[in-house]
């Protein structure tokens, strides 16, 4: 992949993030790596980010063919996508009419370069309004891929739950 999906920063310092859920998801990551190396999703301590966990989503990137398999979604995430979606591939998703990033290209340049990334994502509302809310995909290991899972954060600090009914759902294929 030759550049950074719009919208997105390579992710590699916690001051980069505005929110403190997502500056706490990077140090947890950071701080558990080994030899540069994330930890196995199956290694995550979900007391360590107890305060987080509803705002987290964990999954595989599979690259023949390229698909990106969400394990599991915290209960914020399902409540703001206005679904769980745990279990389901980002391709059997639509989510075009709510979301401004490409979430294909920052999943395939996580894989590829190795690296998380940290951006702001645009949330369109059913009558035309634009909110928007900070998100960070970190690469974890997965067998001898060093990027074939990964920890995500839909980070929603500030954001008004009244509004999720207004909120364009996330829908199925």
């Amino acid at each position: 992949m030759s550049g950074l999906p719009p919208g997105v920063a390579r992710f590699v310092d916690a001051v980069q993030a505005a929110m403190p859920s997502t500056r706490a998801l990077f140090r947890y990551w950071t701080e558990t790596r080994r030899d540069g190396v994330p930890l196995r999703r199956t290694e995550i301590d979900p007391a360590a980010l107890r305060d987080i966990l509803p705002y987290l989503l964990l999954g595989d990137i599979e690259t023949e063919p390229f698909r990106v398999l969400f394990r599991l979604i915290g209960t914020g995430v399902a409540d703001f996508s206005r679904q769980d979606f745990s279990g389901q591939y980002l391709d059997e998703l639509v989510y075009s009419a709510r979301d401004s990033v490409s979430w294909t290209d920052c999943y395939r340049y996580v894989h590829d370069e190795r690296i998380g990334l940290v951006g702001v994502n645009e949330l369109n509302f059913a009558d035309g309004r634009v909110t928007s809310y900070e998100f960070a995909i970190l690469p974890l290991s997965r067998g001898e891929d060093p990027a074939g899972s990964f920890i995500a954060i839909e980070a929603y600090d500030d954001f008004d739950r009244l509004l999720i009914p207004d909120l364009n759902p996330v829908r199925r294929r």
